[in-house]
C-alpha cells in the first residue's frame, strides 16, 4: 500500500512537472509570437496616422523591462522629395530637453555644487539684468525645476520672431531672449503657482554653467549623454543638424516661418534660440533608452529620483491634470501611472513616457505640429500605449 502510494505520487509529480514544463514552453511561445503580434498592431496603429494624413510622418520606440526595444516608422520624412520616414529619423525633441537639464541638475545637487532650497540670485549675482526680474530675490532654484517661480514665458512674443525672421542665423544670449518678457508682470508669486515656462529653464541654464565654469552641453556630455550611451541625441545649437529630417509647422503666421521648416538642410532659424528649454534631437529609442534609466534605473540617487518624481502642490493645464515634478510629468492614464514629458519643436512634437508599474517606456515623435479639430494626438498615443499593455508582454 505505501509502495503504490508512493508510486502514484511519483507519477503525479511527473505529470505535474511535465504540465508545468509545457506551461512554461507555451508561455515562451505566446510571448514570441506576442511580439510579433505587437510589432504588426503597432505599425497597423502608426500606419493609421499617416495614411489619414494626421501628420506625414512618424516613428515609434517601445522599451521593455527586458532591455528589448521595438522601433518602428510610418509615413514620410520628406513629403516633396517622397522620402519615407525610419525608424532611427532623428527629430528635434523639443521640451523633453527639460528632463536633461532636471537630471544635470540633481547630479550637481548630488555633488553639493547646487542647493535646491537656495535663492537662484546667489548664483547669479553678477547678472545685472537678472535683478531687474520682479520677485527675482524670493526664486529658487527648486521653483525654477517645476515651474511655480512666475517668470512669464518668453516664446510667444510676437517681436522676438520678427527679429528672428530678420536675422535667423542669430544666435541669443539668454538676457536677449529674456528682455523680452522683463517687463511684463510675473505669473505668480514665487512658489505660490505654476505656469509653464522656457525662461526657468534658461535660468536653470546660467546656474549650471556658473557652478561648473563649463558650458551645459560639455556639462550633459559628461554626467548624461556619455554614460548612458545617447549615440543618437545631439545638441541642436546650429541651423544645419546631420540627420534632421524635415518638419512642417502650421505657425507660418504666428512665428513668421516658412511651413517646411528645414531647406537646402537648414532650419529654419538658430535653434541654439532654445538652450535649457530643450536644446537636443534624437531618435525615438534614444528618448526610450533615456528615461528607462532615468525614472528606472540609477541615473540619480533615489533621493534625488524622489525630488524629481514629487510635484508641485498646484494644479496645471497639462493633458490628464498631470502634476509637473522636477523636470517630469507626473501623471496616470486609466489608473496607471507614468513619468515623462513632451516636446514641442516648430515642425515637430514628441511624446515620451515611462510606465514604473511595467518598466515599459514609450516614445513618439511626429514631424508635423499642426492641431486638429477633431483629432488630439495626445489621446491616439494613449491608444498605442493600449496596444502593448493588452498583449500582456
Amino acid at each position: 500500500m505505501i509502495m503504490q502510494k508512493t508510486q502514484m505520487t511519483g507519477l503525479v509529480l511527473v505529470s505535474v512537472l511535465a504540465f508545468l514544463l509545457l506551461s512554461c514552453y507555451g508561455n515562451m511561445q505566446i510571448k514570441a509570437n506576442s511580439k510579433v503580434e505587437i510589432i504588426k498592431l503597432l505599425q497597423a496603429r502608426l500606419d493609421s496616422l499617416t495614411n489619414n494624413q494626421i501628420v506625414p510622418g512618424a516613428t515609434l520606440s517601445v522599451r521593455f523591462s527586458n532591455g528589448t526595444n521595438i522601433s518602428i516608422a510610418s509615413g514620410l520624412a520628406d513629403v516633396e522629395e517622397k522620402i519615407s520616414m525610419k525608424p532611427d529619423d532623428i527629430m528635434f525633441s523639443g521640451s523633453v530637453g527639460k528632463t536633461y537639464v532636471a537630471a544635470v541638475v540633481l547630479k550637481l545637487y548630488e555633488r553639493g555644487l547646487i542647493d535646491l532650497k537656495a535663492k537662484a540670485i546667489s548664483y547669479l549675482q553678477d547678472t545685472a539684468w537678472f535683478q531687474k526680474f520682479r520677485n527675482t530675490s524670493d526664486i529658487t532654484v527648486e521653483m525654477l525645476l517645476n515651474h511655480t517661480a512666475g517668470i512669464p514665458e518668453y516664446v510667444y512674443q510676437k517681436e522676438l520672431w520678427e527679429v528672428i525672421k530678420e536675422n535667423p542665423d542669430k544666435g541669443w544670449s539668454v538676457e536677449e531672449r529674456l528682455s523680452y518678457i522683463i517687463n511684463e508682470p510675473p505669473t505668480n508669486r514665487p512658489g505660490e503657482g505654476w505656469a509653464y515656462a522656457d525662461s526657468h529653464y534658461l535660468i536653470l541654464g546660467l546656474i549650471i554653467e556658473k557652478v561648473t565654469s563649463r558650458s551645459y552641453y560639455e556639462v550633459l556630455d559628461e554626467l548624461i549623454l556619455r554614460p548612458c550611451n545617447l549615440n543618437h541625441t545631439f545638441h541642436s545649437d546650429r541651423r544645419s543638424i546631420t540627420g534632421l529630417i524635415p518638419g512642417y509647422t502650421n505657425l507660418t503666421e504666428e512665428f513668421l516661418l516658412p511651413h517646411k521648416v528645414v531647406n537646402d538642410n537648414k532650419y529654419a532659424f538658430n535653434p541654439q534660440l532654445e538652450w535649457t528649454g530643450g536644446g537636443l534631437v534624437s531618435t525615438v529609442s534614444d528618448l526610450t533608452l533615456w528615461v528607462c534609466q532615468l525614472y528606472g534605473g540609477d541615473v540619480l540617487k533615489p533621493e534625488s529620483k524622489k525630488l524629481m518624481l514629487t510635484p508641485a502642490p498646484y494644479k496645471t493645464s497639462l493633458f490628464e491634470d498631470a502634476r509637473y515634478g522636477l523636470g517630469s510629468f507626473i501623471a496616470e492614464t486609466e489608473g496607471i501611472p507614468y513619468y515623462g514629458h513632451t516636446g514641442f519643436a516648430p515642425g515637430y512634437i514628441t511624446y515620451v513616457q515611462y510606465l514604473p508599474d511595467y518598466d515599459i517606456a514609450f516614445a513618439l515623435q511626429v514631424n508635423d505640429d499642426s492641431s486638429h479639430d477633431d483629432f488630439s494626438l495626445k489621446k491616439y498615443f494613449n491608444t498605442i500605449k493600449k496596444v502593448v499593455l493588452n498583449q500582456n508582454i
